[in-house]
């Protein structure tokens, strides 16, 4: 029998792209037992959108969407959402890629055959083809069967190189996932937590980090998107910036001293590369 799912989708002003994502999902070969969508007091006819394809599908008993009562930030509203999930399985989905229809399908395969597996990323499609506003980067991993490997503990990999809207959570994870989003307060970019960073963090650590080499959803990259929107005012920290990098390095590592709850971490003496990594930087650099 597959493992039960729920997608969780943080919507704000989409109603542009949002019902090919919404028809993507109700198009998968294996339907996610429970879809929940928090809409965060879009300003645009998202709400409407999202209630009218609820309705003209008959998907009330299983499809939960609610419009915040105070708007709480992409980052808070998935946190939120994620608490509510009781499934095997958690999906993380964005308000305006499009989903293959077979990745719920591959996805809790890939989860049933790998009982260790507690996050997995799969691989995407980018559109525009032409785009120059994001990299996709390579992981440092190891093959585990044809097209699933799994992901490494390195420096490298403490960065998140797959986005969370291509990245499903097991149940046993999302405790973790939680507690290093309140207490590791910045990501590999050195800005505010995010919920994918967080889920990627724990797995990396607890050595359950999987990477699937087939691309699952079609990713729209567009200029005025909440996380480009977020770029532009932080180009000092994003991308390539080692010293952003390091201030995150500082975060886990803090968090991590003498964590009993990450023994795969303890036992690869992992602490020592991210200090020798620290110490590289003069103290002024770091202030």
């Amino acid at each position: 029998m597959l493992l039960t799912s729920t997608v969780i989708m943080a919507t704000f002003n989409g109603s542009k792209y949002i019902h090919d994502q919404l028809q993507s999902i109700f198009n998968q070969s294996i339907l996610p037992t429970r879809v929940i969508i928090r809409d965060d007091k879009s300003s645009d006819d998202t709400a409407e959108i999202v209630n009218q394809f609820i309705d003209g599908n008959n998907l009330r008993a299983s499809w939960d969407f609610k419009v915040n009562q105070k708007r709480k930030g992409w980052r808070e509203n998935f946190i939120s959402m994620l608490r509510q999930t009781e499934t095997d399985v958690v999906f993380y989905s964005d308000q305006d890629d499009i989903w293959q229809e077979n990745k719920v399908e591959a996805t809790l395969t890939a989860f049933e055959a790998e009982e260790e597996m507690e996050v997995l990323v799969s691989d995407y499609v980018i559109i525009p083809k032409e785009q120059n506003l994001l990299v996709v980067r390579q992981l440092e991993e190891t093959p585990v069967s044809s097209q699933l490997y799994k992901v490494g503990l390195t420096l490298t990999n403490l960065a998140v190189y797959r986005p969370g809207c291509g990245m499903a959570l097991r149940k046993s994870i999302i405790d973790s996932t939680i507690e290093i989003f309140r207490r590791v307060k910045v990501d590999f970019n050195a800005v505010a937590q995010t919920h994918d960073q967080a889920a990627w963090l724990a797995a990396v650590a607890r050595g359950t980090l999987y990477h699937l080499h087939q691309p699952l959803f079609i990713r729209r990259i567009h200029p005025d998107s909440t996380w480009q929107t977020e770029k532009k005012q932080h180009k000092d920290h994003l991308y390539g910036d080692s010293l952003s990098f390091v201030v995150y390095l500082k975060a886990v590592e803090k968090f991590f001293a003498g964590n009993q709850s990450y023994p795969y971490f303890l036992q690869r003496n992992f602490q020592e590369e991210i200090k020798n990594k620290i110490r590289s930087f003069s103290v002024d650099e770091l202030s």
